[in-house]
């Protein structure tokens, strides 16, 4: 019996009726009955035979959205949302399609070149219900932000009502453009209101927490900084940009052991894309201010170890786009993140289209494949366009770092020669010592990282310096 099942399983799908009517109602009953496979096929034969002219052309494209969206397709899926709202074919079908964009938008990766700047970002759309607008202003004005067209940006922003949740989105995005123009003042202004917010989303609260942190390291409030970056720190855990912020700041502060601690946290399994020159730098900077200047001297060389490829290949004069070494260090980094996200995205979901190819059929199959290949060939021109402005600015850093690595092996020699006299800088708060009792509890670190302990390392390294 078992094997009799099998086999009918394992049968390819058998082949739709030809009456277009049957075919559609087919659609809809399969669509009712969370039969998303069979649903999409149906709907998508009956796109086939139909045009745009046909009166049930939207709603069968709907159906195959809605569908292909509940199998987590979501590519396809955006596409056909974004064609029944750019076409206005069937009016009554707009809202669905913008809610199926911001569902899709809001979850997922997505194409944001051709959803956004091909079409939400301008679109005149109306008759949506008010959350819907205020989702569409939320994302014209994000896009006229990013373009300079400041003042259409805020007038978008503007009619976004209080209540809705991109409210607060709009506010703190115009809060960052003050800090772009460097008043400092009116955006920490702008940012303690909506610190006061309740029940902001998870995200952007650890935006403004530590866009606040920054804004208060730039006025040199370090005490303020690393207090804002303390209240986010537990709810990002997969941020090591974030320990390096945090380490500066522990710099500053003269808290050069702890600085150590969050810096030797980099070195964990999980961190090992971040590229980032100056921690070699900062650990560097740290170690003198200790008068550890042989170790000083072995973290600042570092740098070399770890580039070395790619600093060969500036000094050489190999073009960016031919060093492969630039090219892989700066596919790490957050400029061209969105884009490979969503490349990652469509590699899983075309490996996805595959696995149910069987039960779709060769007609929806090779239909999906198709656009699963165009949206994959357009996503890696995109990402190699970002990946080349990536490329200049890792090599403008590591030629940076280079120049800085030798500055501080120069004030290193100076300093063997000046003995440990104390150097100018940051003052060093009370050396750390293990107390005998206590509330808290410390152990030996044995080079096993855990993810909840990263930002409580200490390296409690001899104070050598003589005052």
């Amino acid at each position: 019996m078992l094997l009799v099942l099998w086999a009918v399983g394992a049968c390819a799908p058998s082949a739709l009726s030809g009456e277009r009517d049957e075919v559609f109602a087919l659609a809809v009953e399969a669509s009712l009955n969370e039969d998303a496979v069979l649903a999409s096929r149906a709907a998508h034969h009956y796109l086939r035979g139909a045009t745009v002219d046909d009166p049930r052309y939207d709603r069968a494209m709907r159906l195959l959205a809605e569908n292909a969206e509940r199998l987590g397709l979501t590519y396809p899926a955006s596409l056909w949302y974004l064609d029944i709202a750019r076409s206005r074919r069937d009016v009554e079908l707009v809202r669905d399609a913008v809610s199926g964009l911001e569902r899709i938008m809001s979850t997922h990766p997505y194409d944001e070149h051709t959803i956004v700047h091909g079409y939400l970002g301008s679109a005149d759309i109306s008759g949506l219900s008010a959350a819907q607008q205020a989702f569409v202003d939320y994302q014209q004005g994000l896009d006229s932000m990013r373009r300079g067209v400041d003042d259409w940006a805020k007038k978008k922003f503007e009619e976004i009502p209080v209540a809705s949740p991109y409210h607060a989105r709009a506010q703190y995005v115009m809060a960052i453009r003050l800090v772009a123009r460097y008043k400092l003042d009116e955006a920490r202004e702008a940012l303690e209101i909506l610190e006061d917010l309740d029940d902001l989303p998870a995200d952007l609260e650890i935006d403004i927490h530590r866009t606040m942190a920054r804004i208060m390291f730039e006025e040199r409030r370090f005490n303020d900084a690393l207090k804002e970056y303390e209240s986010i720190r537990k709810s990002a855990p997969d941020d090591p940009e974030l320990l390096l912020e945090m380490a500066w700041t522990e710099y500053y502060r003269g808290e050069y052991r702890r600085s150590l601690g969050l810096l030797l946290a980099l070195d964990a399994p999980g961190y090992r894309g971040l590229i980032a020159p100056e921690r070699y730098l900062l650990e560097a900077l740290n170690l003198q201010q200790l008068c550890q200047f042989e170790p000083a001297r072995l973290a600042a060389v570092r740098l070399g170890a770890r580039y070395g490829a790619a600093l060969n290949d500036l000094r050489s004069g190999v073009p960016l786009k031919d060093s492969q070494a630039l090219r892989s260090a700066a596919g790490l980094r957050e400029g061209g993140k969105d884009v490979a996200q969503f490349r990652k995205r469509l590699r899983i979901e075309r490996e996805l289209v595959a696995t149910l190819a069987r039960r779709m059929g060769p007609e929806l199959t090779a239909s999906m494949v198709a656009i699963y290949d165009v949206g994959l060939a357009e996503a890696g021109r995109r990402e190699d366009e970002l990946l080349t402005v990536e490329m200049e600015r890792v090599a403008s850093e590591l030629l940076g770092a280079e120049e800085g690595v030798r500055l501080i092996l120069h004030e290193l020699s100076v300093a063997l020669l000046r003995g440990r006299g104390r150097t100018t800088g940051p003052k060093t708060l009370a050396s750390f010592q293990v107390p005998a009792s206590g509330e808290m509890v410390y152990y030996q670190f044995e080079g096993e990282f855990w993810t909840d302990e990263l930002d409580d390392l200490i390296v409690p390294m001899e104070d050598r310096c003589i005052d």
